[in-house]
């Protein structure tokens, strides 16, 4: 009796540690998200970064990265932090929303993988190739890639039902799609897009390479152009480095526990033990998309630049402004009476 005791409470404790971890973390992740990605969007609709393609795929993650803020998070911390379930009230409440989710957290790594793409073709010594490095193709993959990621998951809400025991909850409606759903989040969340941007990150670190080794007299428009990609560059690896990182970790958690739950019997112990970790793999999970901003202001001098030019000029222009009333107060006045 008593081991049963000491287990429900062990089991209770892991409930009320992972609802504090939530109402915490939620908390600061809605903060530091919804600043940064409001500074990302205003620096990379600046001239420096708008007609650059490779910054339009980086405008396109910052934008989808707050929908990951103001959407994804409320949601899990109303849910798992303060027991308010936002997709048991209806059948349709649980697959239109899961649906939404499943798709929103996808596309920001997603688009910093076509960043890198691109970051291999503006790099690479072929005309031909360099030719799909434009503004006008990073607007139509942008598109064509939200479209592909909610076509490809068009299964997931079929397959969304509520189970009132052991808790109501929108889940799974089987063991088998949990499994066959844990694998296909596994490659399409964390592996192509992970492969993508290392393989395309080490070709154009060859193009790089390559083109140090052919000296060509350049003026100062394709200098700022080749500082530019420097700086794109570096911003590229270590966003690559965090969105591989923590997606993958998520993914193998849920794998895991999905395999194990068709192969073993579990105790109450130990599934409450891996609803912890998965619960946890999903924070870790929202680290890129929540830091971008941070990311890029870390390791890119002219990001952060253009985000001190932003604000100072546009203290100047109002600084300016109330200079010239306050010089001129009555300018208005000043018409010809000829």
């Amino acid at each position: 009796m008593s081991s049963n005791t000491s287990i429900a409470d062990e089991i209770n404790n892991l409930n009320l540690s992972m609802q504090l971890l939530y109402q915490i973390t939620s908390i600061i992740f809605i903060v530091i998200g919804a600043v940064g990605h409001t500074l990302s969007i205003y620096v990379f609709t600046r001239p420096e970064f708008l007609l650059n393609p490779c910054a339009r795929y980086f405008l396109a993650s910052a934008i989808s990265g707050s929908i990951v803020v103001y959407t994804i998070v409320p949601i899990r911390m109303l849910q798992f932090g303060y027991n308010i379930n936002l997709l048991i009230y209806s059948t349709s409440a649980c697959q239109v929303l899961s649906y939404f989710l499943v798709c929103a957290r996808l596309l920001p790594s997603w688009f910093i993988a076509l960043a890198s793409i691109d970051r291999f073709l503006a790099s690479s010594p072929s005309t031909n190739l360099r030719a799909w490095s434009n503004i006008h193709i990073a607007t139509r993959v942008i598109l064509i890639t939200v479209l592909f990621i909610c076509l490809i998951n068009i299964h997931y809400p079929l397959n969304q039902t509520i189970v009132l025991l052991p808790k109501i909850s929108c889940t799974f409606s089987s063991g088998t799609y949990q499994a066959f759903f844990s694998l296909w989040n596994l490659t399409i969340w964390s592996w192509i897009p992970t492969i993508l941007m290392l393989i395309s990150g080490l070709l154009t670190i060859r193009h790089i390479h390559q083109s140090k080794k052919r000296i060509t007299p350049q003026n100062n428009s394709q200098q700022n152009q080749k500082k530019l990609d420097r700086h794109l560059i570096r911003m590229l690896i270590i966003q690559c480095f965090i969105f591989g990182f923590t997606t993958t970790v998520c993914s193998v958690i849920q794998l895991y526990v999905s395999i194990t739950n068709s192969l073993i019997v579990k105790s109450d112990l130990t599934k409450a033990k891996e609803q912890y970790a998965m619960n946890a793999a999903n924070l870790i999970a929202i680290v890129g998309p929540c830091t971008s901003f941070y990311l890029f202001t870390l390791s890119s001098q002219l990001f952060r630049r253009q985000l001190l030019n932003a604000f100072c000029g546009q203290r100047s222009t109002q600084n300016l402004t109330n200079a010239n009333i306050v010089n001129n107060p009555r300018d208005d006045r000043h018409v010809n009476k000829n």
